[in-house]
């Protein structure tokens, strides 16, 4: 049993790239007739950047790179997900063969065809490193090649670097077709774009940035990568905690509204410190700090100049077709009708948005909005398995999306709670550690984002306790602040930004424009109140609608500092 291995077609042939009737192999290489040696002439020189589409597009089209994006355009759009495309990493169109699997998935179950596929993907993969081996060899004496190593001779015909087979060899991948998960992702993407569309065009951003999770997640908000990126936009938690909520009650990479917020701030802020975008979508993949880096060392100025010279191992196969693939994604979304046909978009999923004003649990939530549990989560998927069973209540200040119309309802429910179904603060809900060798109270707040002192009062520890290995601790509960703003309502109900919001924007366009500072100004008046047992930071904030950072400014308080019963507080006008 073995699938079925095709050559793309050469300017000899126009033998199909999946299934041709006698396959050529490695073993029967006269199935496609060779081409005609290659010309010596040299090929007139190429313009750096060609401007396909819309003259006025920010989206660069650069000529060096028409290929990649020409591949991956394939990709997306022909090569199903039964192929794998055995290619070069270095030369990215150059393809040696097509594995295609349709056949077998018909008669294997799913783990032997992984099985399966995944060694013959590495047979293959080998066999070309071979033949590469040997065309280098041979490069200078083309006529004592065999037809195996005469293809892949021609294959390079417009390659005149007289290393590129050397080049070539060590990055030899199978790439496994999107074509059926594109089309998919077309259709579910309807219950989103119109509201991406809206929340990017608010940042005065191109709309077409918003095909990115095309190639990120394919439109998928379970998307979870080995790498720990997560949801729709594919955050990692280092990135998600500059741009959105990511603590023990939220995770709102998983939020496709409010994550789309997040990356459009993120792109944003990567387009002002980068000037371009092939460079800032770039940074969304690769780094912001990372493309910068690349671009000084090199003395390179656009995105062709950090592919071609950048050497540094993070800036690895991924980061350099990033851009590449957004433009092919974005290319056979606009020409869906040549890949796939008539595509139905999924409805847009529309709803209305309150605003939380006390701790309150999240069932509590659901039925003063009328939404059933399925629909409830599904307008609200990022909170945590804590806040759903109710082990954790949804803390004050909280954006909940309930079904379209049923705002002013909700808040009339909402205002005739008792003291029974509203709260002042959280509940403390511990998380056990059990304690290792090396590990001290230091390490460990760091770890779970809370003071020392909170542990020490959560485990009744003294100051001179010392930690023992296997001692089990009690570790007291965190939360983080959203930052930025969150525009992600439709229909009649549409929340300002909070203060918090507000300040957390400004900081972020400060950096991300590395502002010069301006001059002190007056510090505003101030309240003052007494912390009574049980209130928090956050709690004493909403009552008197400052952020809780504002009250941190105001009292010289860490992240890390606790408020004690008794202590007076400072609450800015």
């Amino acid at each position: 049993m073995s699938p079925t291995l095709s050559m793309p077609p050469t300017a000899a042939t126009t033998a199909p790239a999946t299934a041709p009737s006698v396959p050529p192999t490695a073993a029967n290489p006269s199935a496609v007739p060779l081409p005609p040696p290659p010309v010596a002439a040299a090929p007139a020189p190429k313009p750096l950047v060609t401007v396909a589409e819309d003259p006025a597009s920010p989206f660069t089209r650069y000529a060096s790179m028409q290929p990649r994006v020409e591949f991956w355009t394939k990709v997306f759009g022909e090569y199903s997900e039964l192929q794998s495309v055995v290619h070069s990493a270095e030369y990215t169109d150059k393809v040696y063969a097509v594995l295609d699997f349709r056949g077998d998935a018909v008669r294997m179950n799913r783990f032997a065809l992984a099985t399966w596929r995944s060694s013959e993907e590495e047979r293959v993969k080998s066999q070309v490193e071979r033949l590469l081996k040997s065309v280098h060899e041979k490069r200078r004496n083309p006529e004592s090649m065999n037809a195996d190593e005469r293809r892949i001779f021609d294959l390079y015909a417009d390659i005149k670097d007289d290393n590129r087979f050397e080049k070539a060899m060590g990055t030899t991948r199978a790439q496994r077709g999107l074509h059926e998960r594109t089309e998919a992702a077309l259709a579910t993407s309807g219950k989103y774009l119109p509201e991406m569309e809206r929340i990017f065009r608010g940042y005065g951003l191109p709309v077409k940035l918003t095909r990115l999770p095309l190639v990120e997640s394919s439109f998928n908000v379970e998307a979870y990568s080995k790498v720990g990126a997560a949801g729709l936009w594919q955050f990692m938690p280092s990135s998600a905690k500059i741009y959105m909520r990511l603590d023990n009650l939220v995770d709102d990479r998983r939020d496709p509204w409010t994550s789309t917020d997040a990356a459009a701030r993120h792109l944003r802020d990567d387009y002002r410190v980068l000037g371009a975008w092939p460079l800032a979508v770039t940074a969304y993949n690769h780094g912001r700090g990372g493309v910068s880096r690349g671009l000084r060392e090199t003395g390179g100025t656009v995105l062709p100049d950090l592919i071609r010279d950048y050497k540094a191992k993070t800036f690895g196969f991924a980061s350099k077709n990033f851009y590449a693939e957004f433009l092919a994604a974005a290319d056979v979304e606009r020409n869906h009708q040549k890949h796939f046909g008539e595509v139905t978009r999924n409805t847009p999923v529309a709803f209305d948005v309150v605003e939380t004003k006390h701790y309150v649990p999240y069932e509590t939530l659901r039925r003063l909005c009328g939404a059933d549990d399925e629909l409830f989560r599904k307008l609200n998927p990022a909170y945590r398995p804590e806040v759903i069973e109710g082990k954790l209540y949804v803390p004050p200040g909280h954006l909940i999306r309930v079904p379209a119309g049923s705002a002013k309802s909700f808040d009339v429910a909402y205002a005739k709670l008792d003291a029974g179904q509203r709260f002042d603060s959280q509940r403390v809900m511990f998380l056990l550690h059990r304690v290792k060798r090396g590990e001290t109270l230091g390490k460990l707040a760091k770890q779970y984002g809370v003071s020392q002192s909170a542990i020490m009062r959560a485990n009744d520890l003294g100051k001179n306790s010392k930690l023992r290995l296997g001692q089990v601790l009690k570790m007291p509960p965190h939360a983080e602040s959203r930052p930025g703003p969150v525009t992600v309502a439709l229909g009649e109900s549409k929340p300002q930004q909070t203060r918090e919001q507000k300040q957390a924007e400004a900081t972020a366009e400060k950096r991300a424009a590395s502002a010069k500072p301006t001059k002190k100004t007056r510090k505003p008046q101030v309240r003052t109140h007494k912390v009574t047992s049980g209130q928090t930071l956050s709690g004493i904030a909403a009552r008197y609608d400052v952020s809780v950072e504002e009250l941190r400014a105001a009292n010289g308080l860490k992240k890390t500092s606790v408020i004690k019963p008794g202590q007076k507080l400072k609450v800015p006008n």
